[in-house]
């Protein structure tokens, strides 16, 4: 999946950060649940981003640290009677009002998502696994920035972030 994002649109090889192992430990110890190896690769690839590849979402370190505290304190918010499992991880946010999480201890383990005001308010099973989301994500995207590619200006900030232009 890596490969298929770096067209030179979605992202650029050089644009990929993949995490040293002390930040993806700090990934792991931000939530009890055990990581999986699948998640573990994707961190360290490209865990601190990846172009505009899932822009606008909090899947990058370090904004997925107290990503399982902020999804517990939505479904609260959302009088909502699911529990979260021992095993389920959450790995991703957009905007507060939906993430999605792992569920489950093998090496590339089912993702659940949630949506505020969806499903009757609770999270429902999306993909298979981690890698299927992390594919399926991709395939929406890619096309996406093909279109823009033309019109969206990307202006790299001070500070290394990237500010993009419409």
């Amino acid at each position: 999946m890596v490969e298929a994002i770096t067209n030179g649109t979605t992202a650029r090889l050089d644009q990929l950060q993949g995490l040293p192992a002390g930040a993806v430990l700090a990934v792991e110890r931000d939530q009890r649940a055990p990581m999986a190896a699948a998640y573990r690769e994707f961190l360290s690839l490209i865990g601190g981003g990846a172009g505009r590849f899932m822009q606008g979402t909090d899947v990058y370190h370090p904004r997925i640290l107290g990503l399982g505290t902020a999804a517990r304190e939505l479904l609260e918010e959302n009088e909502s009677s699911f529990r979260f499992e021992a095993t389920d991880r959450v790995f991703s946010m957009h905007q507060g009002y939906q993430f999605e999480f792992m569920r489950g201890t093998g090496p590339d383990p089912e993702v659940w998502s949630y949506s505020e005001g969806d499903h009757t308010d609770v999270p429902v099973p999306s993909c298979s696994s981690f890698t299927d989301w992390l594919r399926a994500t991709a395939e929406r995207e890619i096309p996406v920035w093909k279109h823009h590619a033309g019109t969206v200006r990307e202006e790299t900030n001070a500070d290394g972030s990237v500010t993009w232009h419409w």
